[in-house]
């Protein structure tokens, strides 16, 4: 066997598990649809050099390589074993890319570099960095789609990044206009551009450039189609089969003005004309080993033990959940909460009152997390209710529960969740809760902000558990879930309490809050007190 087919052999103990479980399994939710696609272009963009990298591959591999190779190992051990999606996914990608190295040599990297470059396209991005450059984007896109819509006579209105037609509302969500979709039609214009082999370097670079309007103009066609189809066929059929062809559409629409930019800078800068006869050079022929049984025999057979050992590794020293946290997971999250909550304890507007009960129009549920988010490890149980006092004061309680805690599958922070789904968030800023704790009153951390949408302010509370223990700080948290995934212990479960109201006085909002907690605090047992609002490290229970 060759190393040119050993080595690529042995790369897909580590390709395919990690491939599998983000295109189609656990880490679905971190793909956008387009990533096989792109991956198989690159594949395809390797195999097309395939004679023009045969000449030899280096007889000897400096430490630069060496030093690569481990770093590589041992990224994708970590981030596959303790669920870094992106370490491992980069690990991947450079553990294929020294695979060329050792088996065709600088020249195969040479001929191939546009396909790693293209590969990084379908990188999942940090959620933190899509939202803050999404936000502009879809801000524009529906800026755009509903002028030119109302300019043509449709009844269509925006709210941020909320469009109204009729009797419909639509949010232009990450996918439809967002940085996502800007990535992969940004791949499809310059790989156009690779493909097409211009000889002007202007010609090549602008069509590159352009890559980026064509991309948001064909989203606004994107987001027309949608609103379009939604005011006259309804909500159901702008949210089926119409959304995917609109997505088919947006390739359509963008291939189409790629095409027409390219043609019109081909008037400017044409290509030059190659003499028919002019002498191909084939490329140079660097004798080198061809099998196994030559001197690269060691070196390739180690370097694919390497790249099993490292897959074994991975899958070894994977976390699973502690015995605590199945446990817990068998109990129902209303089984936590009282449906009605007593108190005598006058509330910020100095209202005596009776008790907190369930609102009768907004009755609470207990519901699975969203398939999507169920197999994603990251929500087991939702629950959702409303209190109002006596006064008509409400209320809105909601609870995340997930029994597998890592650090790269963890309950998403509200702030974070908000302005994903459209809202301006504002007034984010740490605090604390003076609650009855187990044995000892507990000062429980908290994140207060104000979230709002369409005249819609919503002041917010909220706090996490790990485990038994308060979340104080992401740093503290996450190291916390790196100790506990690599010492194999079993990774404790999460609890994600919201509180929030509807209030233009964001600090009278969170009055209300405070005083539902304490009263919630009051009225829960012992057992229930811990598991709601946790202990401190001197309040703890011990084992």
């Amino acid at each position: 066997m060759s190393l040119s087919l050993l080595l690529p052999l042995a790369w897909l103990s580590l390709a395919i598990p990690s491939l599998w479980g983000w295109l189609f399994g656990t880490w679905t939710a971190y793909s956008q649809g387009h990533e096989l696609l792109l991956l198989s272009v690159a594949g395809w963009l390797v195999w097309r050099q395939r004679d023009a990298t045969s000449a030899g591959r280096p007889e000897r591999l400096g430490a630069i390589f060496w030093l690569a190779w481990g770093l590589c190992l041992l990224g994708y051990v970590l981030g596959r074993s303790q669920e870094f999606i992106r370490i491992e996914l980069l690990s991947l990608w450079l553990s294929a890319l020294l695979v060329m190295w050792a088996a065709r040599g600088w020249q195969g990297l040479r001929r191939t570099w546009f396909a790693w470059l293209f590969c990084l396209f379908a990188m999942p991005l940090p959620f933190s960095l899509v939202l803050a450059l999404t936000a502009p984007l879809k801000e524009a896109v529906s800026m755009v789609a509903t002028f030119v819509l109302s300019g043509v006579g449709y009844p269509v209105g925006r709210s941020g990044v909320v469009i109204t037609v009729g009797q419909y509302q639509l949010l232009v969500a990450e996918a439809c206009a967002g940085l996502h979709s800007m990535f992969i039609l940004e791949a499809m214009g310059l790989l156009y551009s690779h493909l097409a082999q211009h000889t002007s370097w202007w010609r090549n670079g602008l069509l590159a450039v352009l890559a980026v309007p064509v991309s948001f103009l064909a989203n606004v066609v994107r987001v027309m189609i949608l609103v379009v189809v939604t005011h006259h066929f309804g909500d159901a059929a702008g949210q089926g089969f119409v959304h995917n062809f609109a997505g088919l559409a947006l390739f359509a629409v963008a291939l189409v003005l790629m095409a027409g930019a390219d043609a019109l800078l081909g008037l400017v800068w044409p290509d030059r004309r190659v003499p028919a006869d002019a002498a191909v050079v084939p490329p140079a022929k660097v004798e080198g080993p061809t099998s196994l049984s030559e001197p690269t025999a060691g070196r390739g057979l180690g370097l694919a033990a390497c790249l099993v050992v490292a897959a074994l590794a991975s899958l070894w020293l994977r976390p699973g959940v502690s015995a605590e946290a199945e446990a817990r997971a068998q109990v129902p999250l209303e089984a936590l909460f009282p449906k009605e909550i007593p108190t005598q304890v006058n509330g910020p507007s100095g209202v005596q009152r009776s008790a907190w009960r369930l609102d009768p129009v907004a009755s609470g549920m207990v519901r699975p997390a969203f398939e999507a988010a169920r197999r994603f490890q990251m929500y087991d149980q939702v629950l959702e209710r409303t209190y109002v006092h006596p006064s008509g004061q409400r209320v809105m309680l909601s609870v995340a529960y997930g029994r597998q805690q890592s650090v790269g599958l963890q309950m998403h922070r509200p702030e974070v969740c908000y302005r994903a789904g459209g809202f301006r968030v504002s007034d984010v800023r740490p605090g604390t809760l003076a609650l009855p704790g187990v044995t000892a009153p507990l000062s429980l951390p908290v994140v207060r902000l104000v979230a709002a949408l369409s005249e819609r302010p919503e002041p917010i509370t909220y706090w996490r558990l790990f485990g038994d223990e308060p979340v104080r700080d992401e740093a503290s948290l996450k190291l916390r879930q790196l100790i506990a995934g690599l010492s194999r212990r079993g990774l404790a479960d999460g609890l994600l309490v919201r509180i929030s109201t509807i209030d233009a006085n964001a600090d009278a909002g969170w009055q209300w809050q405070e005083a539902f907690a304490r009263d919630l605090a009051t009225a829960l047992s012992p057992q229930q007190r811990l598991r709601v609002l946790g202990a401190p490290p001197e309040d703890a229970p011990g084992p």
